[in-house]
């Protein structure tokens, strides 16, 4: 009878203590984007600092790094770092817009004002046509936040030349907060041919209403 007992114990806490799979429901992509438009929306009208890292692949082999640091306070008031590497070959720059007010620096040189906006955040790749799937869960990691995915599978042409360079695969997740606003954004793609095909991700994080972010004249004190 104590045996029995104890089964009974052990089964009840692992029903209790293991985690629940999330369920993904398929969504229309006028719904995704709905949502997505919302998200970012909601973002836009905040005091954040955007958090970006990029990584470039040959087969497994890294090519290429890039790292985005984003602030914001108000409409007209931000700041980009953009620092990068590839193919061993590195490069940062830096811009600062307050107002009408431009300021830029290119690696280690002073900060000098501009006549208009010089941000760099690399060249963004387009998002190709394409049968895609769209799915929404929870996140199981933290309560109230919604994972959104778009995805899609492209087929070979049947040209090497092109296939070589052609996308293969591109998954895209963001994640949502109670609020809906956008806190995580990560895009995956593969391409080419194996063993030597191409690849990259995406991961960039919001913060919002960080106690540390200031935009001030960057030239003042040089």
């Amino acid at each position: 009878m104590k045996t029995f007992l104890v089964l009974i114990f052990a089964a009840a806490f692992l029903t209790v203590t293991s985690p629940v799979q999330a369920q993904a429901d398929k969504l229309s992509d006028a719904d995704y984007n709905m949502v997505r438009a919302k998200a970012l929306d909601s973002a836009s009208s905040r005091v954040r600092r955007v958090l970006t890292d990029e990584t470039f692949y040959t087969g497994a082999q890294v090519t290429g790094k890039r790292k985005i640091v984003s602030n914001f306070a108000g409409p007209d008031a931000k700041k980009i770092e953009v620092s990068e590497e590839f193919n061993g070959k590195r490069s940062n720059s830096d811009s600062v817009r307050i107002g009408e007010q431009f300021f830029c620096r290119e690696g280690d040189k002073g900060w000098k004002r501009a006549n208009k906006d010089c941000a760099k955040s690399g060249k963004m790749m387009a998002i190709p046509d394409g049968d895609y799937e769209y799915s929404v869960e929870p996140d199981a990691n933290n309560y109230g936040r919604m994972i959104y995915t778009r995805r899609a599978t492209f087929v070979d042409s049947g040209s090497p030349e092109r296939d070589a360079v052609r996308l293969k695969f591109i998954e895209i997740k963001f994640t949502t907060d109670e609020t809906g606003a956008i806190v995580e954004y990560t895009e995956t793609r593969r391409g080419g041919i194996e063993p030597n095909g191409w690849s990259s991700t995406q991961v960039t994080r919001y913060q919002y209403e960080p106690a540390d972010l200031k935009i001030t004249d960057p030239t003042r004190g040089q």
